[in-house]
């Protein structure tokens, strides 16, 4: 029986993409950049801000790239998320595991102040026991280096956890920390991108998830 399920933010328990895709088109209008669509926007995520920035500049050289990244984080990370939501039935599972007496942690590659005030504002009745975002000498996904600062924090095992996320970035990063995963089907990528990073498990719903996060 697992004892942590993990999980990853964007795609997973809400749809940030509104807003995100706001945000970088902000920060692309402002620095004299063309925008990018929504449907680019939701390609270009999943590794990042620094990524993120980096592909909807798409192959222009910015000798300011810093200045960029800089305003991009502090107009994401304190916007408010007024476009984002969490996806219907993910904390009615939240508070479902935790009632039964399982730890949450969140691991998103997003800067750990946007992941603070995204969980703060959705999540504040069921805040997880670990939220990692991206820090300051941690590797991102899907490296495995944060999976595993987080079973240590928390004292858990690395077949006491399942990572659960809906990208390529996320079943890789299960993968390289040699922990089990699900990759659920409502976020950001489809099946065959996820089966391509090596995901054998699926989920379509909430409820789908919570049946196989009990079969383990």
């Amino acid at each position: 029986m697992k004892r942590l399920v993990i999980f990853d933010l964007d795609g997973t328990l809400v749809n940030s993409s509104e807003d995100i895709c706001d945000n970088i088109n902000k920060t692309l209008v402002k620095f004299g950049y063309p925008e990018i669509s929504l449907a680019e926007t939701v390609r270009f995520v999943g590794n990042g801000a620094r990524k993120l920035v980096e592909r909807a500049l798409k192959g222009e050289k910015a000798e300011n790239f810093g200045e960029i990244l800089d305003f991009y984080n502090n107009s994401y990370n304190y916007c408010g998320s007024p476009k984002s939501r969490a996806y219907k039935g993910v904390k009615e599972l939240m508070k479902r595991l935790r009632e039964e007496g399982y730890l949450l942690a969140v691991l998103s590659n997003k800067p750990q102040a946007g992941t603070d005030e995204v969980i703060g504002k959705f999540f504040p009745d069921v805040y997880p026991d670990c939220v990692f975002g991206q820090r300051e000498g941690v590797k991102t996904k899907p490296d495995g280096e944060g999976v595993r600062l987080i079973l240590k924090e928390l004292g858990v095992k690395k077949e006491e956890a399942v990572f659960v996320g809906d990208g390529e970035t996320d079943a890789r990063t299960y993968i390289n920390a040699g922990i089990d995963g699900i990759s659920v089907l409502w976020g950001f990528r489809g099946r065959d991108e996820l089966i391509n990073a090596g995901a054998t498990s699926f989920a379509e719903t909430p409820e789908d998830l919570y049946e196989k996060i009990k079969k383990f």
